[in-house]
């Protein structure tokens, strides 16, 4: 059985940054990757997402071990592990084999069936679906004028109580009263910054950047390094315009792992002039 880890460390930390998937995790891990090298191969052995049917991280953990240039032996070493850890594992490893690895590449072919649907074979016979975003539902309320002072009890309950699941559609309702809102920045702010939920990271963004929050520009520049591919695109489409932007977008466009989405939107973005917000 997969062992599930769901004791998250706090989110001004590295552990905890890097369980939830967050850009920072992956900028900070940049500056001393021996450092963090256990705690990204840690974060694949262990399922630490909130719900894998919904939360991304395969994309986040396999740009880790290139970026940082992790040896990928521990990697390898888990396809002999425990299901769900085998399947990170491979998951990680596809993409860095789509990426360019051999390494990986080879290691795949050699511990797993051609069917598998972990290697490249598999997930390139697979890629029809790849230029699809998730899809977001709307919120589970009627057209009209928001009622923000239940919206935001419904927000500090959901905070109190300690949901995770779900408060993205509060965030949403919050999100369409606009500036009347504004008592909720703060609430907002800290369910961004704590959700292990990352699915639910990019609804409260977009809420904080429609009542209005200061810091939405270095958040929107953090969300290029997110797990999430929307949370990606929300920073590709408003992240300020600045020579680290630039950089950061160049990659995104280039990278042969990223979704397709990001990588056409980052080549608008700087093929076609700013449209940052």
């Amino acid at each position: 059985m997969t062992q599930r880890r769901h004791e998250y460390a706090p989110p001004n930390t590295l552990p905890g940054l890097l369980q939830r998937g967050r850009g920072l995790g992956a900028t900070m891990a940049a500056e001393d990757p021996a450092a963090a090298a256990d705690l990204v191969y840690g974060c694949i052995r262990w399922e630490w997402r909130w719900d894998a049917a919904l939360d991304d991280r395969h994309l986040y953990l396999a740009r880790l071990v290139r970026d940082l240039e992790l040896p990928l032996a521990p990697v390898v070493g888990m396809l002999a592990a425990d299901e769900g850890t085998r399947d990170r594992a491979a998951g990680v490893l596809a993409l860095l084999a789509r990426g360019g690895s051999a390494e990986a590449r080879d290691a795949l072919r050699a511990h797993l069936p051609p069917e598998t649907p972990e290697t490249p074979e598999a997930q390139e016979a697979q890629e029809a679906g790849q230029g699809e975003l998730p899809v977001v539902a709307p919120p589970d309320r009627p057209g009209g004028e928001p009622d923000v002072p239940a919206l935001l009890a419904e927000l500090e309950r959901d905070w109190v109580d300690g949901t995770w699941c779900g408060p993205m559609r509060t965030a949403r309702g919050l999100a369409r009263a606009g500036a009347q809102a504004a008592g909720a920045i703060s609430l907002l702010r800290r369910f961004w910054l704590w959700t292990p939920h990352s699915h639910e990271r990019p609804s409260y963004l977009e809420a904080l950047a429609a009542l209005g929050s200061a810091g939405t520009a270095e958040a929107y520049t953090e969300s290029l390094w997110d797990c999430e591919a929307r949370a990606r695109l929300l920073g590709v489409e408003h992240a300020p315009d600045r020579p680290d932007v630039r950089d950061r977008l160049a990659r995104l466009r280039d990278d042969p792992m990223e979704h397709s989405a990001v990588r056409t939107a980052a080549a608008t973005r700087l093929g076609g002039g700013s449209t940052a917000g």
